[in-house]
């Protein structure tokens, strides 16, 4: 395959699909998740903490805050250096939806699940020691069911909720000339996903 067309193929699919270990992508994997994490439960921390000078402001419009600073930490990690590196998966959903199309090789699948884990282990833990007693305060972003959702019910929402992330991602990495605008549309997606699910299921959207 010429090198041009190479080129535009990676482009298309985000992560490396040739054979072989990509430790350096993996870094990038791990970085960037704890990243996630950092900005994503500062947020929570900072919005409904016991000392937030927002604890005045309504439940929805800092939900709706939480969700874009969460959605729009992600979203300038995929911009970065880091996530141009990687694709910026940061979450497992997403390799595992890249590998069943053939783009994540069966080489990088554990590499990647396993850099998002430590990744999403290492910001949590650095949020505890931070935010201390308003971690706490929110369960250091722990998500479970709310408003009388039982755990069912909760759990089939994820799912439902996560198949539109991963559809999305799908859909606008498919096209050189959409791929461009998946950060910005993921960045809206997830913070109306996080405002109007996070008081019934707290909006994981990811297993790490």
């Amino acid at each position: 395959m010429p090198s041009r067309l190479r080129g535009t193929k990676r482009r298309l699919t985000h992560q490396p699909a040739h054979a072989g270990v990509h430790p350096v992508e993996w870094g990038c994997e791990l970085v960037g998740t704890a990243l996630l994490l950092i900005g994503g439960l500062s947020a929570v921390c900072f919005d409904f903490g016991s000392a937030s000078p927002l604890s005045s402001v309504g439940m929805s419009p800092r939900l709706l805050l939480t969700g874009l600073m969460f959605a729009g930490t992600g979203s300038l990690i995929a911009i970065s250096p880091l996530g141009r590196r990687s694709g910026a998966h940061l979450n497992p959903v997403v390799t595992l939806a890249f590998w069943a199309q053939g783009k994540v090789h069966r080489h990088d699948l554990a590499g990647y699940i396993t850099a998002q884990f430590i990744g999403a282990l290492v910001g949590t833990a650095l949020v505890r020691v931070v935010w201390a007693g308003q971690a706490i305060d929110v369960h250091v972003g722990a998500t479970s069911p709310g408003h009388g959702f039982g755990d069912i019910a909760a759990m089939a929402t994820e799912c439902g909720m996560t198949a539109l992330l991963v559809l999305t991602i799908l859909v606008m990495t498919s096209g050189r000339h959409t791929a461009r605008y998946t950060p910005l549309v993921l960045w809206v997606l997830i913070a109306v996903l996080v405002w109007r699910g996070a008081n019934y299921t707290g909006t994981s959207l990811n297993p790490a």
